[in-house]
């Protein structure tokens, strides 16, 4: 019973890791994204107008540095709940 429960732990573990990673993934894309904007804006490649191009690269760019945060907190959240589970029950000590 007790390595059932260590598989499930790591799976769940990895589940975790790989889910921040994604997001992490998104974010840094976000971030590029209006980057990547704004600079063929300043470069003098694009077609949008001053204010749709700094609206929507900082736009962009304050999306995916949020979204970076929120993935952070949420992994954090993941892992402690991960940690705190009991070993014989699988459950937090909240659900017990």
């Amino acid at each position: 019973m007790d390595e059932k429960n260590k598989e499930k732990a790591a799976a769940g573990s990895s589940r975790t890791v790989n889910l921040f990673a994604l997001r992490l993934a998104v974010a840094a894309y976000l971030v590029y994204l209006g980057f990547d904007l704004l600079r063929s804006f300043l470069v003098g490649a694009s077609t949008l107008s001053p204010a749709a191009a700094w609206g929507s690269g900082v736009g962009f760019m304050a999306a995916g540095l949020g979204f970076g945060v929120y993935s952070l907190l949420r992994y954090r959240r993941e892992a402690a709940a991960a940690r705190n589970k009991t070993e014989g029950t699988g459950k937090t000590p909240e659900e017990e």
